[in-house]
């Protein structure tokens, strides 16, 4: 039987840790067991720069997928698109 792996993805989550939002957005990932980056924008401006450039905007989290740019957080929509490991 071949094997039935996922292919790995790419995610980038800007996020703030205060924001009720980012914080789902974050376990929400973790839970996934996927690599990601993790950029926290309070605490780093060029995070928070580079999370501008990317969605035009400072609303938060913002998640890149394989270069595609969420702005918000809806799993619904992440679902299909991030393999879970587990």
């Amino acid at each position: 039987m071949g094997c039935r792996c996922n292919a790995p993805v790419d995610i980038t989550l800007y996020y703030d840790p205060a924001s009720p939002e980012g914080l789902e957005a974050l376990r929400y990932i973790e839970r996934k067991g996927v690599a990601y980056e993790n950029l926290d924008v309070r605490a780093d401006s060029s995070a928070l720069k580079q999370m501008r450039a990317l969605s035009g905007q400072t609303e938060r989290p913002v998640i890149v997928l394989d270069g595609q740019v969420f702005i918000g957080f809806d799993p619904s929509t992440l679902e299909p698109l991030v393999p879970s490991r587990f």
